[in-house]
């Protein structure tokens, strides 16, 4: 009754159409957040009381300065007793802060919900009340005080007793109600009569009123507004947080400084980061379940969607579960009987009091959250918040119930798990290992080991019976795949079992004997002490008799490392193996134990026959000295299989006399010998085994029917077998023929793609170049399938006007490409710059693909600019979004324009979330070989350049806003739909704001600008995986991350900024190395053509590589400081056009005319000139314009612009002449070396594409057209479309759609004429010369009413005059 329901609201124009403007406004209801609850949990939903603003009785006083003085001394005297700082806490159990303040929101799904709140109470030196408030947990958020009139019995307020607190009515206590949590209440809810703070908990049960269901509203949908904050300045608040740059805030605290100590306290760590996101406009909810502890806060940022885990417990103090769990107390429920009367701290409070206690199970529910949009219109106000668990496990078995429950829990807390059917996991206790075991829903099994629900992969647990359970069973293994969850964001995960064939068809492991010997084997790491007084040593291992196979699985999935705080078990530590020819607890078995690894293919261990001489005799143990059991570990498909096969090997003296020694030296010890009065039936049974294996072995190497070691590797690795079994396996005869084979073979010279932007304007081009693809392939699928792919070139050129970079990727040249390819055949290299080739092997008896793969992708270089990065996203999020309109068929106008809104399909979506489980499973590939070869990116960004005013008229409002908001560091990272946004026609209108702007553009810059940063990505190499489309795509995205973090020191380094230190490095390093090498090539050359002028030669090559590589790189190093400097301080003159026509400046090395020493002291000094005359015109000019814009304090800002400009302009020029000279030093050095620009010579396949006309019309690309284009761009028509123009041989006529232009061969202006001039246009013909006059509206200056333009031939004359006859009419 005292809660508040807040609903959004918005209002706008009716309609959009002028017929329409100014007859009303549209009023749309709606919630920001809708909430559903997916699992069977009943959870409450909550939310911090700020969101709600329900909870707080307003006419409640606030906590008197008394109050927060006195904790403030209380704390300094405990500071001064424990000589540590408790004011900022003690970091224990830090998830508690994140819920003493939390609600319940107005609207919950679940039937039954629990309210709670605190009686505060402080004690005065005599210990009596001083004063009392009812509050939350954190003692400040004021609450209203229980009442139980007119309330029955089961929901009326209870005081909470569980804990020491249920002998003294449920009271704790504190020393300090402010000070650090080792002074506060604790979660072990703990009562010490001298302490002078109190409080109690009062909870009751709350029961959900029932509503009318809505049309088209799915049942059981609750929603949430936030009532701080509404959704558009929550987005304001977000995208000021992204804003890359300085954030200065003001901020205003009311209350002395006393009032801290009322505050909650703040530690460093991830959840103040948490709460730092969610006071930046983000939203926050949480849940529990029933009366148990409030969860994490799921974070909902205020746009976007969102994924994350949240644990809840259902024990409502946690701390005291664990407590009374440590010192093995029971936790149930107690039942606390109702008591009548008063309570002597409480006089006047709820009368009767009513004891109880809350939930004290070591239950934790771990769960996601997802944050989706509502599909349709109702996603640009509205999103989703569903919850779902985290866990969810499969049961993929046709025939076998399955049960799971948490390791070291009860039985009682088992799940079961039907076949085929899905359930969810959560953990039974908080307070064990976080492991889980399962095993068959029948009698007579014993639990798995423990695994690991986060770590994905595929596992096989071994199933073992009782003791008291005859082995007969027909199933031993259980296969455990864990994967992701898709649309959790890779946080949930699905657990599938299935049971495994015990003969080992298709499971993930299998052993097979192929020798006449038992082979005893165990899982490395588990094998029982042998000195145990257990004789019974079989049951330490496992055995596989002669021509047997079995799938192998693990006893111990999961195991922590030796030594504490080491990391569990690796996975290839746990798929070791010990294998011996006798039981692993005997002698025999510990002298022939060797250990293999099942994950390492191709790896041999041998074992010895003859060290079973106690069983075979000394004499049949020398025979057998030249035999061994070799076990091999091979592939069958998706299945590791370790092979056992019999091999001869030579026998050496020391073999012999070691064998001796052996049985002299260590004879055996009492403790295990075999020569009892009285031997086990089932060890007579193996020494009989073993004298027959013996046997047989014998009169095979008699026969010489043993193979060598070379070719018993070979038939253990394929599969054969050296030792066969009678009758065991038939080897499979194909029942088809032999089908067909086919090839396809498509070669293409290349593809070119235009990408054209909405403006419309070619963005970039995409080309393809030498591109072959081949196929061949079975009918039957018989054989492998083979495809390649191969691209020969590769480049995406950047057609933004001013790109600093022509080209934004292609592949990299390197220093040692031959040039002469370039002239030959442009965009090609010797070896093709992509090859890509899958072999598909036939389909495998289980059904599971096997696949190999290769790609080699050659070295590249991408150079960008933030602006083309900007516009690139822009285009394929209007791509995007037209593709979801096509296939939707949604009409995406803006919400203000809708009159009838439907219904969102919610139930639709949360289908769709149900559903996407039931699909996932073991569909798995087996990847033979995935190589991927290592590559080298060669990274250079540059700053945007400013447009001129003819190219912001021609890109269009939009794109030019986007260059100059990314010149001035108006960035926002994580905004809208992109990964990166920008801040469009943002004005700095304060000192503040000026300061932050300036501060903003400094760091861009200075991020932004990097020359070459080599980045490095290592190769990838899987051999004989078995892994799934999503496991794969994680583990290829994590090793590329992880590459890309390894190279942050390089790219760093190679910043502008810092002079790009990695590059003059590197240049050292080139030089040293070519002073090192030249000589020798020289030397070696020399011997070989008795010639000592090559010696000669390849030193002065080497020292002049050196000179070069040294002078240049420090003097490119320095340039780039000193450009970085004058940069920076054309920020700081205030002066925008002065920065942008600076910028306009071609800078020397872009200019090939004349990139020399003598070129770059030209430059720099006309820029030391250009910099004084600014500084003393700016004195002047900045005041008077000043004036005429604001008066008296534009005239004020005008001087100071000036004044500041006279310092610093001069500077900057001074700065650019030295950067100027130092580039012509530079490129001076580097002009010695013909090879020294090659890896930065880009060529565009192209022009940018011509667009026609008013309406920019796309027709077929022509390169005439396109150069007139690009002509047109750079003359005085340059904001104006193109239309059409003519080629004169020696003039170029120029049409756009107002004007008429004309240049001579040497790109001089001849004639521009507007057609509103024009009246006619007509072909004149003379002897021996050709014109087309054209008619004006008004005379010229000389009296003469036409233009008359020459042609060298009539057919150019009669084309000139029908395209501007065509433009005037």
């Amino acid at each position: 009754g005292n809660k508040t329901l807040t609903i959004g609201a918005k209002l706008s124009p009716r309609s959009s159409n002028s017929s329409e403007i100014g007859r009303g406004f549209n009023l749309i209801i709606y919630a920001e957040i809708w909430l559903r609850n997916l699992t069977k949990l009943p959870l409450t939903f909550g939310a911090p009381s700020a969101q709600v603003e329900n909870t707080v009785h307003k006419e409640m006083p606030l906590l008197s300065g008394k109050i927060s003085a006195e904790s403030a001394l209380v704390e300094l005297s405990s500071v001064l007793d424990t000589n540590g700082f408790g004011l900022f806490g003690t970091g224990e159990d830090d998830t508690e802060e994140f819920c003493r303040d939390n609600v319940n929101l107005p609207l919950q799904q679940c039937e039954e919900f629990f309210d709670e709140v605190f009686e505060y109470v402080a004690l005065n030196e005599n210990g009596n009340i001083e004063r009392t408030w009812w509050a939350a947990e954190d003692h400040i958020s004021l609450r209203k005080k229980p009442d139980n009139s007119g309330l029955d019995n089961e929901l009326a307020w209870y005081v909470d007793c569980a804990g020491e607190s249920f002998l003294k009515n449920g009271w704790e206590s504190c020393t300090n109600i402010s000070g650090s949590k080792s002074y506060n209440f604790s979660g072990r809810r703990t009562f010490n009569p001298s302490h002078r703070f109190r409080r109690r908990r009062w909870y009751r049960k709350v029961k959900r009123g029932t509503h009318p269901a809505v049309s088209g509203i799915s049942e059981g949908l609750i929603f949430h507004q936030p009532a701080d904050l509404d959704k558009f300045t929550r987005t304001q608040k977000e995208a000021e947080r992204n804003t890359i740059g300085v954030h200065l805030e003001e901020r205003e605290h009311e209350g002395s400084l006393l009032d801290i100590f009322n505050r909650p306290i703040h530690k460093d760590g991830i959840l103040d980061i948490m709460t730092a996101v969610a006071n930046d406009g983000s939203t926050l909810i949480s849940v529990k379940c029933m009366d148990g502890r409030w969860s994490t806060p799921a974070i909902i940022p205020p746009s976007g969607s969102s994924n994350g885990v949240i644990r809840t417990s259902s024990s409502r103090w946690p701390a005291l579960t664990t407590f009374i769990r440590r010192n093995k107390q029971k936790w149930s429920h107690l039942e606390v009987k109702n008591r009548q009367g008063h309570d002597d701290l409480n006089a006047g409070t709820v009368d009767p009091i009513k004891f109880g206690m809350a939930p004290l199970e070591p239950n934790v529910f771990e769960l996601c959250y997802q944050v989706t949009m509502l599909p349709g219109m109702w996603g640009e106000l509205s999103r989703m918040l569903t919850i779902t668990p985290r866990f969810l496990l499969k049961n993929e078995s046709t025939w076998l119930d399955i049960v799971v429950k948490q390791v070291g829990s009860p039985d009682t807390s088992r799940i079961f798990i039907k076949r085929g059917e899905i359930a969810p996991f959560y953990w039974a206790d908080g307070n064990l290992p976080e492991l889980v075991c399962a095993r068959p829903n029948e009698d007579g099994f014993k639990w798995s080991g423990g695994f690991d629900l986060c770590t994905l992969g595929m596992l096989p647990l071994r199933l073992r019976l009782l003791d008291s359970v005859n082995d007969n069973s027909i199933l031993s293994s259980l296969r455990v795949n864990v994967e992701i969850q898709p649309g959790t964001g890779g946080i949930g995960t699905m657990i599938s079992l299935r049971d495994e064939d015990p003969s080992g068809e298709g499971s993930l492991f299998r052993i097979e004997n192929h020798s006449p010997f038992q082979v005893y084997y165990s899982q490395d790491g588990i094998l029982a002490n042998p000195t145990s007084s257990e004789r019974d040593f079989s049951k330490s291992c496992d055995v596989i008799n002669p021509g047997g196979r079995t799938s192998y699985s693990l006893d111990v999935p999961w195991r922590q490392g030796k030594y504490e705080d080491r990391s569990p078990a690796s996975h290839q530590d746990l798929l070791l193996v010990r294998c011996a020819l006798a039981p692993l607890g005997t002698r025999e078995g510990a002298e022939s134990t060797k250990v293999i690894c099942f994950d390492r293919v191709g790896e041999v261990i041998r074992l010895s026959p003859s060290k079973l001489s106690t069983t075979l005799g000394s004499f049949v143990a020398a025979e057998l000295l030249g035999v061994r059991v070799l076990g091999l570990v091979a592939t069958d498909g998706p299945t590791r299989v370790l092979r056992f096969i019999l091999m001869q090997k030579e026998v050496t003296p020391t073999s012999v006399i070691g064998n001796a020694m052996r049985e002299t030296i260590y004879p055996v010890p009492s403790f295990i010998s075999t020569e009892s009065s009285s031997i086990p039936q089932d060890e007579q049974s193996r020494h009989e085994r073993v004298l027959t294996a013996a046997s047989e072995t014998s009169r095979l190497l008699n026969t010489g029917r043993i193979l060598n070691e070379s070719a018993a590797t070979r038939e253990a690795f394929f599969g054969i077998g050296g030792c066969k079994s009678s009758g065991q396996y038939e080897q499979r005869k194909c029942s088809y023929g032999v089908g067909d084979e086919f090839s396809c073979k498509l070669v293409f010279s290349g593809f070119i793609f235009s990408i054209i932007d909405s403006s419309p304007s070619e963005l970039a081009v995409l080309s393809l170049h030498d591109i072959e693809a081949f196929a061949s392939w079975n009918t039957l699928g018989k054989d492998y399938a083979k495809t390649k792919l191969t691209v020969g070139w590769i480049q995406l050129d950047n057609h933004c006007p001013n790109a600093p970079y022509p080209v934004a990727f292609s592949p990299s040249r390197g220093k040692n490409f031959d040039g002469n390819d370039i002239h030959g055949k442009p965009f090609s290299l010797k070896i093709p710059f992509l090859e890509v080739q899958v072999d598909v092997a036939p389909r495998h008896r289980t059904g599971i693909r096997v696949l190999s793969a290769a790609v080699i992708m050659r070295n590249l270089s991408i150079f960008l600019d933030l602006a083309f990065i900007m516009r690139v996203q822009r285009f394929l999020l209007g791509v995007q979004d037209n593709l979801i309109g096509a296939i939707g068929g949604t009409d995406w106008n803006f919400i203000d324009s809708q009159e009838v809104w439907e219904h969102p399909d919610i139930e639709g979506l949360i289908r769709q979330k149900i559903a996407r489980g039931k699909d996932i499973g073991m569909k798995t590939i087996f990847i033979q070989r995935l190589s991927i070869m290592p590559c080298s990116v060669r990274l250079s960004v540059a700053p945007v350049r400013t447009l001129t005013k003819y190219q912001e008229q021609f890109e269009g409002k939009e794109s030019s806003a986007i260059h100059a908001a990314v010149r001035k560091g108006d960035l926002l990272v994580g905004e809208g739909s992109g990964v990166i946004g920008v801040k469009l026609g943002s004005k700095n209108r304060t000192a503040l704001a000026v300061v932050r702007g300036m501060m903003k553009s400094i760091l861009v810059d200075a991020l932004l600008r990097c020359d070459g940063a080599s980045l490095n990505f290592e190769g990838v190499a899987l051999w004989n995986h078995l892994s799934n489309k999503e496991q794969l795509t994680t583990y290829l995205g994590a090793h590329y991350l992880a590459s890309l973090i390894s190279n942050v020191p390089a790219l760093l380094g190679s910043l502008a900024a810092f002079g790009n230190p990695v590059g003059l490095i590197r240049d050292l390093g080139d030089g040293m190395s070519d002073f090192v090498n030249e000589p020798m090539k020289g030397f070696k050359k020399s011997i070989q053509e008795m010639d000592p002028s090559f010696v000669m030669s390849g030193v002065a090559r080497g020292t002049g590589s050196l000179a070069r590589h040294t002078l240049g790189g420090v003097a490119d190093s320095a340039a780039m400081l000193t450009e970085t400097a004058a940069k920076n301080m054309a920020v700081l003159t205030l002066d925008r056009k002065y920065a942008q026509r600076r910028d306009r400046v071609m800078r020397l090395k872009n200019n090939r005319t004349r990139a020399d020493f003598v070129g770059g002291f030209e430059s720099g000094l006309l820029k030391l000139v250009h910099g004084i005359l600014e500084g003393v015109t700016g004195v002047v000019s900045k005041p008077i314009r000043g004036a005429e814009r604001n008066g008296v304090e534009g005239f004020a800002k005008g001087v100071g612009k000036g004044l500041l400009g006279l310092l610093v302009k001069p500077v900057i020029g001074a700065t650019d002449a030295i950067t100027d000279t130092l580039i012509g030093v530079k490129e001076s050095v580097d002009g010695m070396n013909p090879q020294h620009d090659i890896e930065t010579l880009q060529t565009q396949v192209r022009p940018r594409r011509a667009l026609y006309g008013v309406d920019r019309a796309i027709r077929n690309y022509r390169l005439d057209d396109a150069t007139a284009a690009t002509i047109q761009a750079r003359s005085r028509l340059g904001g104006e479309e193109y239309l059409s123009h003519v080629d004169m041989t020696q003039n170029v006529a120029l049409m756009s759609v107002r004007k008429l232009l004309i240049f001579s061969g040497n790109g001089e202006e001849v004639l521009l004429l507007p057609y509103k001039m024009i009246t006619k246009v007509e072909t004149h013909e003379g002897a021996d010369r050709y014109s087309v006059k054209i008619y004006l509206k008004e005379p010229k200056p000389d009296g003469t009413d036409y233009e008359e333009v020459m042609c060298p031939n009539l057919e150019i004359a009669d084309l000139l005059q029908k395209e501007l006859s065509n433009v005037l009419s």
